[in-house]
């Protein structure tokens, strides 16, 4: 079997960052099965460690244009692979992911990490099992964001505590020291759309960006009124059979439309319904990489208005000044004194 260069994310901890940029990092799990079903087993990344770290590379987001630095060495130890590497603190990116983990460990929690490699040699009689890999880089990850401009909090579809919590975080980002002007005005931007949704707008997320806008004020395009009758169809034609008949029948625009349709809401995950058709029947150009976004997209799960009718935040968050009461006041405050950290 031919085998081909996988990207494997694991949930990983940061084990070490000292102020001249050495971060040591698990990278991923051995004897667990990931996402791919595949399981390093003990010592299948002993042969590429030993001969391969010196062509090594150390991503963003596995971006080979968004180079961090240069992995120093690895091993196996503790059920993970271990890698250490030194950022290049010569470059604003690398002073950037280097405040991005101290903001991060400040918080109690971790940047997640992916390497990208190629099974060499696997086990005869479990296919899963790997015994050799080949490792050409890893990555450290953004909350799996695409946008190379690296927003701290990717959230789609969140509960309104959720995002009270990512204002906390970014908030403290803002008194984060090393982070470039550019970073800075993604975190204020993020921030404001936080404070957005939680006042009511309709804030989406891009799926293929991460960027987040308002899509009421975006230039939306509306699917004519026979794509979604045709669209509103597909459930019919799933019961009687004759989904591929009566597809390949359209007009090939009509055609195009109307699967663009379907395969938006089936990307969600939805039940084809007529309601999951209609949360589909327009979409905005995002502003930063031009895909289609859906209103379905939007950030919160749930309406505005009943964000004042839910309980109040476990005790852990409710210390941090993000009740909902004090949502409004952290807006304002946020305003006031946002010179104070750009």
């Amino acid at each position: 079997m031919n085998e081909t260069l996988k990207r494997i994310p694991y949930q990983t901890k940061t084990a070490d960052v000292d102020e001249k940029g050495i971060v040591t990092v698990a990278v991923n799990g051995i004897g667990i099965e990931d996402a791919q079903h595949d399981i390093s087993m003990p010592g299948s990344f002993v042969e590429t460690i030993t001969h391969d770290m010196d062509r090594m590379r150390w991503f963003l987001n596995h971006d080979s244009t968004q180079l961090l630095g240069v992995p120093l060495y690895g091993e196996e130890k503790s059920d993970n692979l271990i890698v250490t590497g030194q950022l290049n603190l010569s470059k604003q990116i690398g002073r950037d992911i280097l405040a991005d983990y101290k903001l991060f460990a400040e918080a109690g929690r971790t940047l997640e990490h992916s390497i990208g490699v190629k099974a060499i040699r696997r086990d005869k009689e479990d296919r899963r099992k790997v015994l050799q890999w080949k490792m050409y880089e890893y990555s450290t990850l953004t909350w799996m964001g695409a946008n190379p401009n690296t927003y701290l909090v990717g959230l789609k579809s969140a509960t309104p505590s959720q995002v009270r919590d990512a204002v906390d975080l970014l908030k403290m980002a803002l008194k984060q020291k090393g982070y470039s002007d550019e970073r800075l005005m993604n975190i204020e931007q993020e921030l404001d759309a936080c404070f957005k949704a939680l006042e009511g707008n309709n804030m989406v997320v891009c799926p293929h960006c991460g960027y987040q806008f308002d899509y009421d004020k975006a230039e939306q395009t509306t699917f004519q009124q026979i794509v979604l009758g045709y669209a509103n169809q597909y459930t019919r034609w799933i019961a009687e059979d004759i989904v591929s008949e009566q597809i390949h029948a359209l007009e090939p625009s009509i055609r195009a439309e109307v699967l663009s349709i379907i395969d938006a809401v089936k990307s969600t995950k939805q039940e084809i319904t007529e309601k999951s058709v209609a949360d589909f029947a327009s979409y905005a150009r995002c502003p930063h990489c031009w895909g289609k976004v859906y209103a379905a997209n939007n950030l919160l799960m749930n309406p505005a208005p009943e964000i004042k009718e839910e309980p109040a935040p476990a005790a852990d968050t409710s210390q941090k000044g993000t009740t909902p009461e004090t949502v409004e006041k952290s807006s304002d405050d946020f305003f006031e004194n946002l010179n104070k950290y750009i």
